[in-house]
């Protein structure tokens, strides 16, 4: 810069007015393309650290929807395999000679319990609490947003319906106690006095208002679950698209 101020101020003393002018001017434009280099330079790394970020932000959500197909498909299996016990079970009534201690060995092999829903949200809420969803290729985000809703949809209605299976549960062991009381009762001639045989109707009407809620629970659930199966695959797909190697 002090080169610069020499040769114009060198340019003035000789009273070369053109020249110093058109000096002036073309360092203006030097200094000007200069400043348009860094700024390019600058953008260029900020768009880079953001590519970068993107990239970091496909990679997890791949990881989370990857898993989250695979649980999804392995509850959808344990769901219908249930099911179809259930409904197999049922046969059981059309046998008029089946006894009540026979009904209740039936249905308290039935799995009463079931596992709960939950899905990898963690990349998917960091990108909505610190605003980067807008890093995201807008058909994606919309269709992960999407996404979202119907797995939370989901957890809520099938949270609701198996609350109702469990307030059945808990008024059913007020009957029964441990599902291995009446093992207890057969085996020990004490326990007996407990009588658990008059309670027997009650015990196999809760018993039965348990897995039959439990049976509409898990296949409303089913039907949710394929449908984010569905999408989670689309999801997986077009977000493949958007990894670079």
């Amino acid at each position: 810069m002090k080169l610069f101020r020499k040769i114009r101020s060198g340019l003035l003393l000789e009273g070369k007015i053109g020249n110093y002018l058109k000096y002036a001017i073309g360092e203006i434009i030097l200094v000007v393309i200069g400043i348009l280099i860094a700024l390019s330079i600058n953008n260029w790394n900020e768009q880079r650290k953001e590519n970068n970020k993107r990239q970091d932000y496909y990679h997890q959500l791949l990881d989370d929807l990857n898993r989250d197909l695979n649980f999804t498909g392995a509850i959808i299996d344990e769901f219908e395999n249930y099911n179809q016990n259930y409904l197999k079970n049922l046969e059981n009534y059309a046998d008029k000679n089946i006894t009540l201690n026979k009904l209740y060995d039936i249905l308290i092999k039935l799995k009463i319990t079931s596992s709960a829903l939950t899905f990898n949200s963690s990349t998917m809420e960091s990108l909505l609490n610190s605003g980067d969803i807008g890093l995201i290729d807008p058909v994606l985000r919309n269709k992960l947003i999407d996404l979202k809703r119907l797995q939370d949809l989901t957890i809520k209605r099938f949270d609701f319906t198996n609350e109702g299976k469990n307030q059945i549960v808990q008024n059913a062991s007020l009957i029964m106690g441990s599902p291995q009381m009446q093992e207890k009762l057969r085996e020990q001639s004490q326990l007996q006095a407990l009588k658990m045989e008059n309670n027997m109707s009650e015990l196999i009407l809760a018993l039965e208002a348990t897995h039959r809620w439990k049976y509409l629970s898990q296949k409303e659930a089913v039907e949710r679950l394929k449908q984010i199966q569905t999408e989670l695959r689309e999801i997986i797909k077009i977000t493949n698209t958007k990894v670079k190697s």
